[in-house]
């Protein structure tokens, strides 16, 4: 046989093993696809084995067109028929039943080796996974570790300044008491619009004195002192209108600040007013 018709009779092999892949064939379409072998297989034609292999490997790795099951039940089915008709005596498909057999038995361990080699690929696959999920899950514990390292680092500082700067609250506080008081022995010897102004002043310098302090605690221990507010930049509102102004924005971030500022500042200046509209009580010691 020429090698050119072999090469014919081998495309067409495979169209017919191709074919088998599709659907499960139904008796007579097991016999017309006999038929077609013998008719391949006449002329003492031999199949080239070594294309078995990438054959199975394409039927295998396109599950949605084609079904290795599929194509071992038909090449089942016409071994079974040729054999029964080879048993029977039947001499139509007598030079078809060794050719097939071979046939049948490379395909099923060219499939063989496909599975194993699958199932080898896949094993590898899922190490390969696990071993980047373990790489991705070292990754983000070197970052956490390294982050609480910082952090760790951080607390000791953090502990000194946030210490250093409640003592000075206390002290400024302590300080405050102190000078309450020596406003309260004067208040005797003094006019009483002057002692109300000293101690206003004093509670205004103090006041925002411990507020400074604990502003300066917040911000090392990132803790939020200020109040809710509608926008994230507090504006006035919206459609892009412009930022509250300064005073506007303490008013509705630091509400407890701002009234306070302002009922003290009231009360200095009506003290003040108070003291100059009655100068001669200024005079008058209190009993």
């Amino acid at each position: 046989m020429l090698i050119e018709e072999e090469k014919q009779r081998q495309e067409k092999l495979m169209q017919c093993l191709e074919q088998m892949a599709v659907e499960c064939l139904n008796p007579t379409q097991i016999s017309q696809m006999v038929l077609r072998f013998k008719d391949i297989y006449s002329n003492n034609f031999r199949h080239d084995y070594s294309d078995f292999f990438p054959f199975v490997v394409k039927i295998g790795q396109d599950e949605q067109n084609y079904t290795l099951d599929y194509l071992t039940a038909n090449l089942e089915a016409m071994q079974n028929l040729v054999e029964e008709r080879y048993i029977a005596g039947e001499k139509e498909f007598k030079g078809l039943y060794k050719p097939l057999k071979k046939l049948t038995d490379h395909i099923n361990l060219e499939i063989g080796r496909y599975s194993y080699y699958s199932t080898n690929e896949q094993k590898w696959l899922d190490i390969e996974k696990k071993n980047q999920s373990l790489h991705d899950q070292l990754r983000i514990s070197t970052k956490d570790l390294e982050l609480a390292k910082e952090k760790v680092d951080s607390v000791q500082t953090e502990l000194i300044v946030v210490l250093s700067i409640f003592a000075a609250i206390v002290l400024a506080f302590s300080g405050s008491i102190s000078v309450v008081g020596n406003a309260l022995s004067s208040v005797e010897n003094s006019s009483v619009f002057k002692a109300m102004l000293f101690l206003l002043v004093s509670g205004f310098i103090v006041f925002n004195t411990i507020f400074l302090l604990m502003y300066l605690v917040a911000k090392i221990t990132n803790r939020n002192i200020y109040a809710h507010c509608k926008t994230s930049d507090c504006s006035c509102g919206e459609n892009g209108q412009p930022k509250c102004c300064g005073i506007n924005r303490v008013r509705k971030r630091l509400p407890y600040v701002f009234w306070i500022n302002v009922i003290l500042f009231i009360l200095i200046i009506l003290d003040i007013l108070a003291w100059h509209f009655n100068i001669e009580y200024l005079f008058i010691p209190m009993n």
